[in-house]
């Protein structure tokens, strides 16, 4: 893992843990945390019991250091996304949803790589959507220029991570100017 990796996987990780349950993942992979969020809105009158309505929402994040991302690696992070987050979406009649989110930093990516990202998707809805639905949502930044990739569900994490990761990148390259 790169000191760049390094800073914006902490910066990340501070970031996301106002809202989110962080664990640490040491397990040798590309896999570096897993960020859970849970979310309950009801509305009531009176007394507690006696309840008009209620929805929860989840989202299990993953962070992935990814070094160079290849579609071998794309393919291997949508995988272990999907079969570690797919238990955990528990579907009843207050669920609303769960998103199921990678978010991978890498060094260097290739465009094929970067264009099966793109294209990544999974939805799933549970009995009609009243009992709420899952959805993966991925996002590449790419450490060397500071772009995001995402897929069609992804686009409003792109917003949110430019804002998180911007700064940490520029100011990186702006000491790697100053150090040549």
């Amino acid at each position: 893992m790169s000191q760049l990796s390094e800073q914006v996987l902490n910066g990340l990780k501070k970031a996301y843990s106002a809202y989110f349950d962080i664990e640490e993942v040491a397990d040798g992979t590309a896999l570096k945390a897993l960020c859970a969020y849970h979310n309950r809105d009801s509305q009531y009158v009176l007394v507690k019991k006696a309840e008009l309505w209620a929805a929860e929402s989840h989202e299990y994040l993953y962070l992935w250091d990814a070094g160079h991302l290849d579609a071998g690696a794309v393919e291997e992070i949508f995988r272990r996304t999907l079969e570690d987050g797919g238990p955990r979406v528990k579907p009843h009649a207050q669920h609303m949803y769960t998103y199921l989110t990678a978010v991978v930093l890498c060094g260097s990516a290739q465009p094929e790589a970067l264009a099966q990202l793109k294209k990544l998707k999974k939805r799933r809805e549970f009995k009609l959507s009243l009992h709420g639905w899952m959805e993966f949502r991925i996002a590449a930044v790419d450490l060397s220029n500071g772009e995001i990739t995402v897929n069609r569900a992804g686009k409003a994490l792109a917003k949110d991570l430019k804002r998180l990761t911007g700064r940490i990148i520029s100011a990186n390259q702006k000491g790697e100017e100053k150090t040549q």
